[in-house]
């Protein structure tokens, strides 16, 4: 081969490495550009779901109505202080903010089945309780670097949180109350219908018969329970007696003036309210709460079963005529106290009147005496303490409510009347039957299993403190901090 052949065989294949490099050069570029501009597309990616995340969580705590609001007042507060704190959280995660156009609907995308926008920007929503929150950062234009010579000048980049919130009561909200004064006694009266006039439950506000609180259904899943925010309070009454108040509750800070009420927040799940109107009657009410429950204003349309209901417990009506047999717990309130209590007072308790004492004893001396497993007893809750100047003016809208004593739902009777001072049916959880019921009945188990018209016409219940009870069962308690837990789903 000549020196002139090889020349040019040298020129040609120095033609082709340089082609290969140049197209070595773009892919490495295009590798470059996908290595560095989406590694910081991600980076931004993630700081945009970090911003959406604690967000969300914002949304919901502060989606709570102004004090003293009224009607939709309410809900446009919420809303709006929820929607304020969101974008106040989310621009203070971002690097820069002012990328982020909260204003911009076609930015921020639509919220996912079940919400609403209902406040200033779309990119914050509601459900119509307030149990959850979306929050999603606007789509974001991420600059490139090397992808610029590719043509991608830009990586679009946006994120989106959903954040739930759940409760965490130790024990069922009954819709009971206690005036300031019941509250400190041991053993009270919850409630009478208009016959009973004996004991704890005689019809003299100063020594029982209380009334109950007019609750509202906010709608809450995990209670199994749609909203009812007007209307039928006897349907409401029995949901709240069986199932418990379905959202959180709050403590007025004074006992008096405005605060934050039963009604004008219905169905805010966050509004925690601190007052709520008396109900003078509940018919029914109290019989189906306590004994069978039903299945209105369930979420499933399932049955419920009422507060003191158990299959294997005490038969109280035999069935026959329009109404079924009812059977109840028959768990005494001794049953619960924890082993190695100091004190004779408590030592060796088996009847209502020793069990009196040793609550007694440890209320002076603060010591708690029942175990962990009191918080799964179907009698343990807690009423509604309010303000004593509202009890005894005799209003029954709005009461002011100023603490939550835990109760253990205890006697039961039936078939009462006013005459005698007897009943035909009475029923105390752990004391042996005696019959017939005597004439001024106190903590016993009287008369046969009843007949199906006698109907259950008041109930007792051992008002316990927080000083006597285990860790588990006072924190979180009702109307304080805690109640609600915020958590993400999506």
């Amino acid at each position: 081969m000549s020196m002139t052949d090889s020349r040019a065989r040298y020129d040609r294949e120095s033609g082709v490495t340089a082609l290969l490099v140049a197209m070595s050069m773009l892919v490495l570029i295009g590798f470059a550009a996908i290595t560095v501009d989406i590694g910081l597309a991600m980076n931004e990616r993630r700081q945009d779901q970090a911003a959406a995340d604690v967000a969300s969580l914002a949304a919901l705590q502060f989606a709570q109505p102004n004090l003293g609001c009224s009607g939709s007042a309410c809900f446009t507060q919420a809303v709006a202080n929820g929607t304020a704190a969101a974008l106040d959280v989310a621009n203070a995660s971002l690097d820069d903010p002012s990328l982020a156009d909260f204003t911009d609907a076609t930015l921020c995308g639509t919220p996912p089945p079940g919400f609403t926008i209902a406040g200033t920007s779309p990119c914050v929503a509601f459900t119509s309780n307030f149990g959850r929150a979306w929050v999603r950062i606007p789509t974001i234009a991420s600059p490139t670097f090397f992808g610029k010579l590719l043509g991608a000048d830009q990586v679009d980049v946006s994120a989106y949180a959903i954040a739930d919130q759940t409760f965490a009561n130790p024990g069922p909200v009954l819709p009971f109350l206690l005036p300031g004064n019941a509250g400190s006694s041991d053993y009270n009266c919850l409630k009478t219908g208009p016959n009973p006039n004996w004991g704890v439950c005689q019809d003299l506000p100063t020594l029982g018969n209380f009334g109950s609180m007019d609750f509202f259904l906010y709608g809450n899943p995990l209670r199994n329970t749609t909203n009812q925010c007007s209307g039928d309070s006897n349907g409401r009454f029995i949901s709240n007696l069986a199932r418990g108040v379905d959202h959180p509750l709050g403590l007025h800070p004074t006992g008096t003036g405005p605060g934050k009420q039963e009604n004008a927040n219905c169905p805010n799940l966050g509004a925690e309210p601190d007052m709520a109107d008396g109900q003078p009657g509940v018919a029914t009410g109290l019989e189906n709460g306590l004994l069978y429950g039903g299945s209105s204003y369930s979420l499933d349309g399932s049955s419920y079963d009422g507060l003191l209901e158990d299959g294997s417990g005490l038969l109280v009506r035999n069935s026959g005529g329009p109404k079924a047999a009812a059977r109840v717990d028959d768990t005494p309130l001794w049953d619960y106290l924890a082993g190695g209590i100091p004190g004779v007072d408590c030592a060796g308790v088996n009847t209502p009147a020793e069990m009196l004492s040793c609550i007694a004893w440890a209320k002076a001396n603060s010591v708690a005496i029942f175990d962990d497993s009191i918080i799964t007893s179907q009698r343990f809750g807690f009423t509604p303490e309010v303000a004593e100047a509202d009890f005894t003016s005799g209003s029954s809208a709005p009461y002011h409510i100023v603490g939550y004593r835990p109760v253990y739902v205890d006697t039961t009777f039936y078939g009462c009347s006013a005459g005698p001072n007897q009943c035909d049916i009475i029923h105390t959880p752990g004391v042996a039957n005696a019959d017939p019921c005597p004439v001024d009945p106190q903590w016993v188990t009287c008369g046969v299993p009843g007949a199906w018209n006698d109907n259950l016409n008041a109930v007792t219940a051992y008002v316990l403190s927080a000083s006597i009870l285990p860790e588990v069962a006072r924190s979180p308690s009702p109307g304080e901090d805690g109640q609600r837990r915020f958590s993400l789903s999506e």
